[in-house]
C-alpha cells in the first residue's frame, strides 16, 4: 500500500498550484484565526477551483453546528470532541479527519472516534514536539486508516514510514516560513515515500 500524503498549513494559491503538480493526496488549509497559516473561506473556495486534489478545511475553535457553512468535502477537526459533538458529526454529509493526541492515555478516545470517521490523525499535544514513534506504533496497531503528524520532515520521514500509517501529514517539515511551502522539500518527501 502506498502511503497517502497530506501537505497542511497551505495559505496561498501559488502553493496550491505548485502542489497540484505533485502527486499528493490532500491539501490542508487552516480556517482558524488563531493560526499564522490562517486562510479565509474565499481563498479556500479559490483553491478548490484550481486543483483536483481534495482540499481539507482544518478547524479547531469552531462550533460543530457551524460546519454546515464549510464548503469542502473534507474537514479536519483539530481538537478533542466530547460525546455530544461526536454525535453531531452524523448530521453532516462530510468526510471528517479527527484529531487524537499521540498519547496512550487517549487510546479509548481513539477507539471512540473510529465510529465517526475513517480517517484519524495522531498528532502531538504540543506543536513544538516531535512525535514519539514507540507511542505511534502502539496506537497504529489499534486502528486502521490512521494518519500521523508531528515534526515529520525529509530527514526523518523514513522512520515514520516504517510505522506503516495509512497517511502522513506534513506542514512545518516542508516550509520556508509559516504557510509558504518549499517545492524542493515537497519533492524530496515524495521521492522518499515513492522509493521506500
Amino acid at each position: 500500500m502506498v502511503i497517502k500524503i497530506k501537505i497542511c498549513g497551505v495559505n496561498n494559491l501559488e502553493d496550491v498550484k505548485m502542489l497540484n503538480s505533485f502527486n499528493i493526496d490532500f491539501i490542508g488549509m487552516i480556517n482558524d484565526k488563531i493560526s499564522p497559516r490562517y486562510v479565509d473561506e474565499e481563498k479556500i473556495q479559490k483553491a478548490m477551483e484550481i486543483t483536483k486534489i481534495p482540499i481539507v478545511t482544518v478547524i479547531a475553535n469552531y462550533k460543530i453546528e457551524d460546519i454546515q457553512y464549510i464548503k469542502t468535502k473534507y474537514i479536519q477537526i483539530h481538537r478533542i470532541l466530547n460525546d455530544n459533538e461526536l454525535e453531531e458529526l452524523k448530521n453532516f454529509n462530510k468526510k471528517f479527519i479527527l484529531y487524537v493526541p499521540s498519547s496512550l492515555k487517549y487510546l479509548d478516545y481513539l477507539k471512540k472516534t473510529e465510529s465517526y470517521s475513517d480517517m484519524i490523525l495522531l498528532d502531538t499535544l504540543n506543536k513544538n514536539q516531535k512525535a514519539d514513534k514507540r507511542i505511534l506504533r502502539k496506537m497504529i496497531d489499534h486502528s486502521v486508516k490512521i494518519g500521523i503528524a508531528g515534526g515529520i520532515n525529509a530527514d526523518n520521514i523514513k522512520d515514520f514510514i516504517d510505522l506503516d500509517p495509512y497517511w502522513i501529514d506534513i506542514s512545518r517539515g516542508v516550509e520556508i516560513l509559516p504557510g509558504k511551502k518549499d517545492p524542493f522539500l515537497v519533492k524530496k518527501i515524495l521521492e522518499v515515500v515513492k522509493n521506500y
